[in-house]
């Protein structure tokens, strides 16, 4: 019987393609786990990731004919770079079938894992980054471990008591306390941190689990009465 692509471990060479943040990046790792090419560029994702995508490559001295699995960015981020790569990485899945094994992870995840590396003494934080207005995206560590990406509102941050920390992701509608203390998004690092990309049958981005809807209400609308 044929095993699913996604049940397949990563295969090498693997493009790694993370359009999360205010760069696009990517990466080509090779069987050693190292990285063979890396390449990043900061701009619009429509006008930087095929750029990106070549000069990576280039680097590599490879074609997309020569991958063999994908790593991606499934976000939380910037919309509409997460949306674009998961595009281009289906199209080329489609056009390569050899590489369509697809393995995802978490932005938010990442960046906190590398502060456990970075700091392997700390107990209890909270890595923050902007979603919307009032609510943040939200990672707990705890026991120097992080946890799943979850959601908190303004006041959860407001009253966290332990270590503060915030990723810039994206132009937001809201700062964070004064006491986060800010943190650089290095995918290029993703080779220190490699157990965390995870099997997915497709290219599948992340979606916070809070939605908001407001009650309708079957009233007819009338003019405004006058005193």
């Amino acid at each position: 019987m044929k095993n699913h692509p996604a049940t397949i471990p990563p295969a090498s060479p693997t493009l790694v393609v993370d359009g999360s943040g205010s760069a696009v990046f990517a990466g080509v790792l090779g069987s050693n786990g190292n990285w063979l090419a890396r390449s990043k560029q900061i701009g619009a994702p429509l006008e930087s990731l095929f750029p990106t995508i070549e000069a990576t490559l280039k680097a590599a001295k490879l074609t997309l004919a020569d991958i063999r699995s994908f790593i991606y960015c499934e976000g939380p981020g910037s919309v509409l770079g997460l949306r674009l790569c998961a595009m281009a990485i289906e199209t080329w899945g489609r056009l390569h079938p050899q590489s369509a094994h697809y393995y995802a992870y978490n932005s938010l995840q990442l960046a906190a894992a590398l502060i456990c590396v970075d700091m392997p003494g700390l107990d209890q934080a909270l890595l923050i980054s902007d979603w919307k207005k009032g609510i943040w995206n939200a990672v707990k560590i705890r026991n120097g471990q992080p946890s799943v990406t979850e959601v908190a509102d303004d006041a959860t941050v407001a009253n966290w008591a332990d270590s503060l920390y915030h990723l810039p992701q994206r132009k937001g509608w809201q700062q964070p306390p004064a006491s986060a203390t800010a943190v650089e998004y290095r995918p290029d690092r993703l080779s220190e941190v490699i157990h965390l990309p995870c099997p997915t049958a497709t290219v599948e981005l992340y979606a916070s689990s809070v939605n908001v809807f407001q009650k309708w209400t079957p009233e007819r609308h009338r003019a405004a009465t006058r005193s």
